[in-house]
């Protein structure tokens, strides 16, 4: 999953939040430094990813796009996903997105000090060009796979978004397979982090 679902899955649990934000932005022998519930953030982060990649559902979709993207494929699906929340915010979670992005990116910001350089950059671009909002339209999520593209010297990943728009229906019924599922899965992980 991409930064929206991270965050979607952990609020309202500030540090849950905080930690699944710096998931990708901190290594094991960092860990300690931070909270103790910073630091089951970052374990639910895993957690999630984990999930995500052995469902049969996601197997399934990686497949459909392996032949075109390879390896890449998992990235955008991850991207893919955070598309279709955000298209069903409000029915996933009874709050509009616009809401939710208003109430979570203030929480992280109080907490931007204790963040990873990394992690602070990706919040100040976050914020500044509004990208849980551009998740929501496929012209914004072909904005921000350009942008990740640019970032990461992977060019090939700028046209998953012709992959989006040639299995758009295919790949929404997954997404709407998969994430109760993972909401099942989290809601549990909350109950005992809790």
């Amino acid at each position: 999953m991409n930064y929206l679902a991270h965050l979607a899955l952990s609020y309202p649990y500030e540090g849950l939040v905080v930690g699944n934000f710096i998931g990708d932005h901190i290594r094991n022998k960092d860990l300690a430094a931070y909270s103790n519930d910073i630091q089951a953030g970052v374990t639910m982060h895993r957690s999630i990813d984990s999930f995500t990649d052995k469902h049969p559902v996601t197997i399934e979709l990686r497949q459909l796009l392996f032949a075109t993207h390879r390896h890449l494929a998992r990235v955008l699906i991850d991207v893919f996903y955070d598309h279709f929340l955000a298209k069903h915010f409000s029915a996933c979670y009874d709050m509009p997105l616009s809401l939710f992005i208003a109430n979570v990116q203030p929480l992280l910001q109080k907490h931007e000090s204790v963040l990873p350089h990394t992690a602070q950059r990706y919040l100040a671009g976050m914020v500044s060009q509004d990208w849980l909002a551009k998740y929501q339209t496929q012209e914004g999520i072909a904005h921000i796979l350009q942008k990740m593209a640019n970032r990461s010297g992977l060019t090939e990943l700028a046209d998953g978004a012709k992959s989006l728009a040639a299995h758009y229906d295919i790949l929404q019924d997954g997404f709407v397979r998969f994430y109760p599922d993972l909401q099942q899965h989290c809601d549990a992980f909350k109950k005992k982090a809790t």
